[in-house]
């Protein structure tokens, strides 16, 4: 598989407004996402198939990722998005609803011929009992994304802390073991409320998820900077990376350097957090 993207903010646009797609990239989100489904009443369905995919054959290669979230398969929709996206300008395509290995199967067998990835949208209580077996299904996938209006409504309660801890846990396990990406869903409680999106998004990160889907382009640059490592954060990563390889190169297997402690099981964090600052500091530098 490819090297993760940078995905700190997933800005999902509705695709039937050609207008906010060609304004999209101008937010500074990490990844377009082209919304067919939620955003798109049915009426709507064939006119946003063909705005996305004018929106993705005008729009300038820049690195940025192009994400399409398409309908169910399982729905009458879904057979016909993937049939009228220009497939070779797509990047990866998020995919609703799945519950089982087998539904994300179905979209994969469609996409054998390209190098397009996937990102399976967890939002039921079913999707949560199988999360491990979705995230293991193909190596197309990339990326889980967790629904919490969805798995909410599908249990009957309010979005909050305390209900989304678990199902958030259990996603972000899941991704872990298949060595893919956790990314939370969008707060949507009060989309222009910085302080309250920044909140929700450190918690997520606590939970270990990389990024958020944000609906609103006022939530771009909170999540960008919630999901960024600190300056802190970066030279506490190298700290303990050479002082873990000073203390091999005396046959110890851990050291204390400056009140910060290094052993085996500290470093692949560390390496990962290096990777992801480097790969920010690339795409703010425009390489």
């Amino acid at each position: 598989m490819p090297e993760p993207r940078i995905r700190r903010s997933m800005l999902m646009t509705p695709g039937n407004r050609p207008e906010r797609l060609a304004k999209a990239a101008s937010y500074g989100a990490d990844a377009l996402v082209f919304d067919l489904e939620d955003s798109v009443p049915p009426a709507e369905k064939k006119r946003a198939r063909e705005c996305v995919a004018q929106a993705l054959r005008e729009m300038p290669r820049d690195g940025r990722e192009r994400c399409v979230r398409i309908n169910g398969m399982q729905t009458p929709y879904g057979p016909d998005d993937l049939g009228a996206l220009p497939l070779d300008l797509v990047d990866s395509i998020m995919v609703p609803k799945v519950e089982t290995a087998a539904g994300l199967l179905a979209v994969d067998a469609r996409l054998a011929a390209t190098k397009v990835q996937l990102i399976a949208t967890l939002e039921t209580p079913r999707a949560m009992f199988n999360a491990l077996a979705i995230a293991d299904a193909t190596r197309r996938t990339t990326a889980l994304f967790f629904g919490s209006g969805d798995y909410t409504s599908a249990i009957g309660t309010a979005v909050t802390d305390a209900v989304q801890h678990y199902p958030r846990s259990v996603l972000v396990a899941a991704a872990g073991a298949a060595g893919i990406q956790p990314i939370d869903a969008a707060f949507f409680a009060d989309v222009k409320n910085a302080e309250a999106t920044k909140r929700d998004a450190q918690v997520a990160r606590e939970l270990g998820f990389v990024g958020k889907v944000v609906f609103h382009p006022s939530q771009v640059a909170v999540a960008n900077e919630v999901f960024s490592p600190t300056r802190a954060e970066i030279a506490r990563a190298r700290l303990l990376l050479s002082s873990y390889r000073e203390s091999l190169a005396k046959g110890l297997g851990t050291s204390v350097t400056d009140g910060v402690f290094a052993a085996v099981d500290l470093v692949p964090p560390a390496e990962r957090l290096l990777k992801v600052a480097e790969m920010i500091a690339a795409r703010e530098n425009g390489a």
